[in-house]
């Protein structure tokens, strides 16, 4: 119980850190909100592309909040951690 407490509280902070460097590289663009919304646009796309070639390839990235606002946020880095951890757990 304890090693799942730490791994979840490590996990957050590497999220929080990651998220960040994310906004500071949108803020430095000068480009904030267009940045932000490709990045966006471009990892849900990715993800609802996986979802619906699922059948034809036989990985499946399940569509949840979670998987949504990881691709939203963090764009095709975190598509493809999805698909690492698929792969890695089939």
């Amino acid at each position: 119980m304890l090693k799942m407490k730490a791994f979840y509280i490590f996990s957050s902070i590497v999220l929080i850190f990651f998220a960040l460097v994310i906004l500071i590289f949108a803020l430095k663009s000068h480009k904030f909100f267009k940045t932000l919304f490709l990045n966006a646009f471009i990892g849900l796309s990715v993800l609802a592309i996986i979802d619906l070639t699922g059948k034809y390839t036989g990985i499946f990235i399940p569509i949840n909040l979670y998987s949504v606002c990881g691709a939203s946020v963090f764009g095709i880095p975190a598509v493809c951690g999805f698909l690492v951890l698929q792969i890695i757990f089939i």
